[in-house]
């Protein structure tokens, strides 16, 4: 929708190389992000955390092999060394972000006692549920959102489309043939 948005206004404003523009502005923040992106992806390390602590492996042995997986994840690699060094409980204290949240509730698991995939399981819904909320409440905005390109594009086409003819027709009236 951003790249229709940025072609149309690029449209009105400059004609077809206005449009090749606009393209090009969505493209290179479309690289831009991926290139940066926001947040950690913590789904797929949970999925494999799921995996390991299902095939029997435990919670250490899970996290150093989501940390071969992902030798790129800095915060995982940390998270798997202070753990190995000096346990679960320590890597809490060590790791920040999402993965902070994902090792104390491993950690307090396995303090208590409770199944392990379970709880990883039970984290992977809370994500998903997450991110749908938030798919669902940005698809609640697009009306919004869309008003402002509407306007500005599609009603003063409207507008000509539908006055235009009785207005030419009313001009010929009062002045006669234009040509």
């Amino acid at each position: 929708m951003r790249a229709v948005v940025l072609m149309s206004v690029g449209m009105a404003l400059a004609g077809a190389p206005g449009a090749v523009v606009g393209l090009g502005v969505h493209v290179f923040t479309f690289i831009r992000r991926r290139a940066h992106p926001h947040h950690q992806a913590i789904r797929p390390i949970l999925l494999l955390l799921l995996v390991e602590l299902r095939s029997g492996l435990s919670a250490l042995g899970a996290l150093q092999a989501v940390a071969r997986v992902y030798p790129e994840d800095a915060q995982v690699q940390l998270a798997s060394r202070v753990a190995t060094i000096s346990g679960l409980t320590a890597a809490v204290n060590a790791a920040s972000g999402e993965m902070r949240t994902v090792l104390s509730q491993l950690a307090r698991a396995q303090r208590s006692g409770a199944p392990l995939a379970e709880t990883v399981r039970t984290m992977v819904e809370s994500d998903i549920a997450a991110e749908k909320s938030a798919r669902v409440a940005r698809a609640r905005t697009l009306p919004v959102r869309l008003m402002i390109p509407i306007t500005l594009l599609l009603l003063p086409g409207l507008v000509l489309l539908f006055y235009a003819p009785s207005m030419l027709r009313l001009f010929d009236e009062l002045s006669g043939p234009l040509l």
